[in-house]
């Protein structure tokens, strides 16, 4: 028989030797990172939602001050005199011109029906349409045509007006981008128009009641301050005394209209979000992927159960009369789990163990400190008995 090893009661261990603080400090520092980027995500979020509330984040909205508003020319529109209205609705909007009055419309999802666009025709006395579709240009301008894009070559490029209407002429050039359009006037056109079908920038009716612009960024804010934009930008909105400013939302579907694309209903930021979800899962798979290896199937002659596995390290000790070693790893085990049960530190010695479980059981100190300490099985037999005890003296523990 193996030689029994001897214990300090005083100073013996139930768990591993480690603390429970330490232990806590070591998975914190494991999944501090992940926390952080959890709680970083969660703040974007948030702030996606509710970052800017009392603001309106709509692209050339009259009261975005941000780079891809317009708030910037509707307030200089202000100081001139022109009374800026923001209509929220097709009724809003028709019900704010009046009598010399300048409406412009955005719509670049296409968010009014042709019945709708057709209710505008010729309620105000001019209509400036930004970057508008082929409806709106049926509906609203028919002698105003899309010529398609401006190459995005030309983006840094200055477009020279190159034609006798006033407003554009008194801008000099604008920056490009945007559509071109063919028309009975015809305002900045891109170099890539030149040799083709005449087309511009800036498209207008032979009377200039209703105007194309074809880059809305010269609006923004972003954009109002460079080349001739704010000029022509300024004339063209700023003729009449009062603007109304439209832009159609989801709300002004007619109830009749067709269903749109739900994609078109998400917020600007479910994409960025998104594309930074799907990042940081990359970047989770590259870093689990080097610390783990590829997976690798490893061929088994047999699978064995859990509980074969139990019965066949009990013959192992039983074989080789090995009953202090298989004693000292039940009173181990029981040690521990007694000491979870009792809210006692992984490290606590047997004597405080026993004092505990004597506190929660109807048993004295003495018969737990020889049941938990000092008992040795001296045959198999005994070494069933004694396992016996300790499960009913856990089951008492639980019991309480």
């Amino acid at each position: 028989m193996a030689e029994q090893l001897t214990h300090d009661p005083a100073t013996e261990v139930v768990g591993d030797g480690g603390s429970a603080s330490g232990t806590a400090r070591t998975r914190f520092r494991r999944f501090a990172p992940w926390l952080a980027l959890g709680l970083l995500l969660v703040l974007v979020v948030v702030l996606g939602f509710f970052g800017r509330s009392g603001q309106d984040g709509t692209a050339l909205s009259p009261v975005n001050p941000a780079p891809a508003g317009a708030m910037a020319l509707a307030e200089v529109l202000s100081d001139r005199g022109v009374d800026v209205v923001q209509a929220e609705s097709l009724e809003a909007a028709e019900a704010s011109v009046t009598e010399g009055a300048t409406l412009l419309l955005h719509d670049p999802d296409s968010w009014l029906s042709a019945d709708q666009l057709s209710q505008l025709s010729g309620i105000a006395d001019r209509l400036v349409l930004v970057e508008p579709t082929t409806i709106m240009l049926s509906e609203l301008a028919p002698t105003i045509r899309q010529a398609g894009l401006i190459p995005a070559a030309e983006a840094d490029v200055a477009l020279p007006a190159a034609c006798q209407v006033t407003d554009a002429t008194a801008a000099g050039a604008i920056t490009a981008g945007g559509f071109a359009y063919r028309g009975d006037l015809i305002c900045f056109p891109p170099t890539s128009a030149q040799g083709g079908p005449p087309s511009g920038s800036y498209a207008a009716t032979a009377a200039q009641d209703v105007v194309a612009l074809g880059n809305g960024a010269i609006l923004s804010n972003e954009s109002i301050d460079r080349e001739g934009n704010a000029a022509l930008a300024l004339r063209t909105l700023g003729a009449t005394p009062v603007l109304v400013w439209y832009q159609p939302t989801p709300a002004d579907l007619a109830p009749t209209d067709a269903l749109v694309d739900p994609l078109n209903l998400l917020p600007g930021w479910v994409n960025p979000v998104m594309l930074w979800l799907l990042a940081t899962a990359l970047l989770a798979v590259l870093w689990r992927g080097r610390r783990l290896g590829p997976l690798v199937a490893e061929p088994l002659p047999v699978v064995v159960r859990a509980a074969e596995t139990a019965e066949g390290r009990a013959r192992l000790y039983q074989d080789s009369s090995s009953l202090d070693r298989a004693a000292a790893n039940l009173r181990a085990a029981t040690l521990l789990r007694l000491a979870l049960r009792l809210r006692l530190p992984a490290t606590s010695s047997v004597t405080e163990v026993v004092d505990a479980a004597a506190r929660h059981s109807d048993r004295s100190p003495a018969d737990l400190d020889k049941l938990l300490r000092t008992d040795a099985p001296a045959s198999d037999a005994h070494l069933v008995r004694w396992s016996q005890d300790l499960d009913s003296l856990e089951k008492e523990i639980d019991a309480r």
